[in-house]
């Protein structure tokens, strides 16, 4: 028996055995070479927005539905949780690397309900669209993180962003995890969830501005001489403001979609092609509502996470546009220092105002702790005026001591204050019976 009908045959027995139903005929042969080669029985694909391809690609499943990133979809809330369904979404779909395959019209989205757009977390959402009758095929996901020894990082684009061939796929092997503490400390999100999350620097030239180098859109796990689709874009956290283009030092997130097979088989209603070696040690998740581990904060200061289709704001700017979900810890202190400041030198400045216009008025002294001048103060001519009918009302003054008296002449009794504390009467005279002459009072 040859080699292909061996694989076919495998390929076959593996749907059998996992519950889901195969093309044997158009099913990818899973023992292959390794290296670009692994990829000719693949189909690839990449989202579409609006007649235009993003920079997201579409982990394939079966012929109408697979995986992508959900921070590639735009929503008509803040939330993350309704798709904005006005934006027109295709998926554009390869034969092997560079043979078009179709452009299908997306007919349901459906995003993690777990997904959270400010930090990645769970960033996966299914895309199911229509087939016009191309014929049927099935791509594995890879389920199965421990057994894959080597893997294959690709990025697939179409020539031009409303192109409609296919560009030869770039693609590199890379399986270190040494930048796994340098990528933990730049994102919260990876420190929670190594297991969920692939992490390098790994980059390759934009096919839409060749100066600007980019993440890989999808990650293909290797157990020799296996191949599956194991993870997809999900963000990027970079040092620096800079923009993706700068070439500051940028730490590029895969998500890894083995622990949302069981969410994707209560959307789509049937099983999901997967793959993994059955060897005792293998568990699967079952967990349809599976999510990461939010991080708190979500961000670091210092540090711009941008995500989604990278494409966006590059072909004019030469820079991709932030996708982050809000201010990093310092940004926020300095806005609020800021606001905190100029409402200080506003209030300065209606005081200021305020205490010119009140000048020498009780508006001043009690609103404003303004210094109010009395003896300076101005007459208020609307002031109440004392009732000249009022028999106790003080009208004139003696023009020796300005002593109050009534309006018929007679004088008001004067309380003892009004004179000093010492030994005279009210005659003026002291206690031998002279007068002094320092109060003359009229009788």
């Amino acid at each position: 028996m040859r080699l292909s009908q061996i694989a076919l045959a495998l390929a076959a027995g593996l749907s059998a055995v996992l519950g889901t139903p195969v093309d044997t005929a158009s099913a990818p042969k899973l023992f292959r070479s390794n290296g670009t080669a692994d990829l000719q029985a693949f189909k690839g694909a990449v989202l579409l927005k609006n007649g235009q391809q993003t920079s997201c690609e579409v982990a394939l499943m079966y012929t109408t539905v697979g995986f992508v990133a959900a921070n590639c979809l735009d929503f008509s809330d803040k939330a993350g949780k309704t798709v904005d369904m006005a934006t027109r979404y295709e998926v554009a779909v390869s034969q092997g690397l560079t043979s078009p395959y179709g452009r299908f019209q997306a007919t349901r989205i459906t995003v993690n309900p777990n997904y959270d757009p400010e930090s990645f977390a769970n960033n996966i959402a299914i895309i199911q669209f229509a087939n016009s009758g191309n014929g049927d095929f099935v791509n594995y996901i890879a389920s199965w993180r421990p057994e894959w020894t080597n893997l294959y990082y690709v990025r697939r684009s179409l020539n031009g962003l409303a192109g409609t061939t296919w560009n030869q796929p770039a693609l590199t092997q890379y399986s270190s995890n040494s930048d796994a503490t340098a990528c933990a400390n730049a994102n919260p999100l990876f420190k929670l969830n190594e297991a969920d999350l692939i992490c390098n620097q790994l980059s390759t030239p934009s096919p839409i501005n060749s100066t600007c180098a980019l993440p890989y859109g999808s990650v293909y796990g290797v157990n020799n001489p296996n191949t599956a689709v194991a993870a997809l874009y999900s963000h990027s956290a970079l040092y620096g403001d800079g923009g993706m283009c700068s070439g500051g030092r940028i730490f590029n997130y895969y998500i890894v979609m083995q622990n949302y097979v069981h969410w994707a088989m209560s959307v789509i209603g049937v099983k999901a092609p997967v793959y993994h070696a059955r060897v005792p040690e293998y568990t699967e998740n079952l967990d349809p509502n599976y999510s990461m581990k939010i991080p708190n904060p979500k961000s670091v200061d210092g540090v711009a996470v941008y995500g989604g289709d990278l494409y966006n704001v590059q072909g004019a700017t030469g820079t991709a546009s932030e996708a982050s979900g809000g201010l990093s810890k310092g940004a926020l202190i300095g806005l609020i220092v800021g606001l905190l400041l100029l409402l200080a030198l506003l209030g300065y400045l209606l005081r200021k105002y305020l205490l010119k216009k009140y000048k020498n008025t009780r508006v001043r002294r009690w609103w404003f702790w303004g210094r109010f001048d009395k003896d300076n103060a101005p007459v208020d001519a609307g002031a109440a005026r004392p009732d000249p009918n009022d028999p106790q009302r003080p009208s004139t003054y003696s023009d020796s001591m300005g002593l109050p008296s009534y309006h018929d002449g007679r004088e008001r009794p004067l309380s003892p204050s009004v004179f000093p504390p010492d030994n005279k009467d009210h005659a003026g005279r002291d206690d031998e019976g002279q007068a002094s002459g320092s109060y003359p009072i009229r009788f």
